[in-house]
C-alpha cells in the first residue's frame, strides 16, 4: 500500500503543480515572548522565560510556523500541511500533518486520496480538542509553560469518501492506513494488519445540525513493549445550527474524542501482588458556546472527560486508578475602534474526581485568571498582552508515584504567575 500511495502521490502532484486550475497557499505563524513565576508549597519561587506563545497547539518551544498548499486541476489536487518548530540550537524539526493527493471521480460523488492522510471529513474540529480518526495523535508540552496539548501528524493511507448525489450532505467511506505505533517492521505487516487499522466514518451535513463519527480499529500491528495493543478511538462532532441561522455569530458545538477502547490489560507487579493497567485510555468532550458580534466575544467552553491515569510500568499504583475532571472556561472580549483593540477577561476553573486525582482532598484542582490586551494588525494579524494567574494542586499521590519532588507536601500548590506577549500572523 505504501508503494502505491506514494506512485500517486509523485504522478498526481505533478500534473497538480504543472497544470494548475487552482493555487491556494496560506500559512500560521506564531511565537512570542513567555516569563513565569511559580511558587509550590513553601518552597522559594522560581522564575523562568524565553521565546514561546503558549496559546494552545502554538509548538513546544520558541513558535511554529505552519504551511498549507492547494494545487487543482480538474478533478484531481494536491493537498499538504507541514510545520516546523525549532528544538535546541539551529535546529528545526519538520511534521507533516498531512500531504496527500485526491481525485474526485463520478461527478465528485466518489473522493480517493492517497499520501499522508489527515484533513479527515470524520474528525472533531476545534478548538480545544482536534483529532482525525486516521492521524498519529500524542500529547505534547510546552518546554517554558508545562501547558499541555495533543499534537497528531498524518500516516501513510488510501482514504475513500463516497457522497450519493440523491442524499445531499452525506460522506461516508473508510480508510485503510499504517498504524500508530509500529512494533515490527512495516515491511513485515501483513494485508490483515493494515486492515485491522483501518477506519470507518460518516458525515452529514444539514441546514439544523452537523454530526461526524469515525472509528480506528485496531490490530497486533499497533503494539506498545508489552506487547498489548492500544485499542480502537472513536472521534466525533455536532454542531446545532437552529440558533445559528436565527441569532447572527451564535454558535453552539460538541466534539469529543474516546481512546483506549477494548484496550488490552496486563499485569504488573504492585505490593505483594499485581494490578492490570492498560495502555492509558481517556475520555474527553468539550461543549462550546460562542457569540461573535461587531462589538465583542462572549464563550463558554465545558470540559467533562475520563481517564485511565497510568500505563506500562513507569508508575505503579497500589490499584488500578481512574479519575475523572470538570472544566468551565469562561470569556468576554470587547471591541474597540472597529476591532483594532480588544480587552477582555477569561477565567478558568477545574476540578477533578476519582480515587486517581491529584490530591484527594482538594476542594478543586486548578483556579485561573487570564487577562488580555490584544492589538489586531489586519486580518490575519496580532499582538497580544497576557497576564495568566493560576491556582492549581501540585502533582503528588503517594498511591501513584515512586518519587516526589524534593520538598513538596501532600496538599501542596502551585501558584504561578505568568506574562506571554503572544505575536500572531496569519496568511
Amino acid at each position: 500500500m505504501k508503494r502505491i500511495a506514494v506512485v500517486l502521490f509523485i504522478a498526481l502532484a505533478a500534473t497538480g503543480v504543472l497544470f494548475a486550475q487552482e493555487i491556494v497557499v496560506s500559512g500560521e505563524l506564531k511565537t512570542g515572548f513567555y516569563t513565569e513565576q511559580e511558587t509550590i508549597g513553601s518552597l522559594d519561587p522560581v522564575a523562568k522565560g524565553g521565546m514561546t506563545n503558549n496559546d494552545g497547539d502554538s509548538g513546544s518551544h520558541e513558535g511554529r510556523l505552519r504551511l498549507d498548499f492547494h494545487f487543482a486541476y480538474q478533478n484531481v489536487g494536491v493537498k499538504v500541511r507541514f510545520q516546523i518548530e525549532p528544538e535546541g540550537m539551529d535546529t528545526f524539526v519538520p511534521m507533516w500533518n498531512y500531504a496527500y493527493v485526491y481525485g474526485n471521480l463520478f461527478d465528485e460523488q466518489l473522493t480517493i486520496s492517497a499520501g499522508i492522510l489527515g484533513n479527515s471529513p470524520w474528525g472533531t474540529g476545534g478548538p480545544r480538542l482536534r483529532t482525525d480518526p486516521e492521524s498519529r495523535e500524542y500529547l505534547s508540552y510546552n518546554d517554558l509553560s508545562g501547558d499541555v496539548y495533543i499534537a497528531n501528524e498524518g500516516l501513510m493511507g488510501i482514504r475513500f469518501e463516497y457522497k450519493p448525489v440523491f442524499i445531499p450532505g452525506l460522506n461516508v467511506g473508510f480508510v485503510l492506513n499504517r498504524p500508530d505505533q509500529v512494533a515490527v517492521d512495516i515491511n513485515e505487516q501483513s494485508f490483515g494488519d493494515v486492515l485491522g487499522e483501518s477506519v470507518i466514518g460518516v458525515a452529514y451535513e444539514h441546514d439544523l445540525f452537523a454530526v461526524r463519527l469515525g472509528y480506528r480499529f485496531d490490530s497486533d500491528a499497533d503494539k506498545y513493549k508489552n506487547n498489548k495493543n492500544e485499542g480502537a478511538r472513536l472521534t466525533y462532532r455536532l454542531e446545532e445550527r437552529v440558533i445559528q441561522n436565527k441569532i447572527e455569530g451564535m454558535q453552539i458545538w460538541l466534539n469529543g474524542v474516546y481512546k483506549g477502547i477494548e484496550e488490552e490489560l496486563f499485569d504488573i507487579p504492585a505490593g505483594k501482588g499485581t494490578v492490570k493497567v492498560g495502555s492509558g485510555g481517556y475520555f474527553i468532550n468539550w461543549l462550546y458556546w460562542l457569540w461573535d458580534t461587531d462589538n465583542f466575544t462572549a464563550k463558554l467552553d465545558l470540559g467533562f472527560s475520563t481517564y485511565q491515569a497510568y500505563q506500562f510500568n513507569i508508575l505503579r499504583p497500589e490499584k488500578r486508578q481512574e479519575y475523572q475532571s470538570l472544566e468551565v472556561l469562561p470569556g468576554f472580549y470587547y471591541k474597540l475602534f472597529d476591532n483594532l483593540l480588544q480587552i477582555g477577561l477569561g477565567l478558568g476553573f477545574g476540578i477533578e474526581m476519582g480515587t486517581g486525582k491529584t490530591y484527594k482532598e482538594s476542594p478543586y484542582q486548578y483556579l485561573a485568571i487570564e487577562p488580555q490586551i490584544r492589538l489586531n494588525l489586519g486580518s490575519g494579524a496580532y499582538v497580544a498582552a497576557v497576564y495568566t494567574y493560576t491556582d492549581k494542586y501540585a502533582w503528588w499521590n503517594k498511591d501513584a508515584m515512586s518519587t516526589i519532588q524534593d520538598g513538596v507536601k501532600e496538599g501542596d500548590k502551585s501558584v504561578k504567575h505568568a506574562i506571554n506577549i503572544r505575536a500572531v500572523y496569519a496568511f
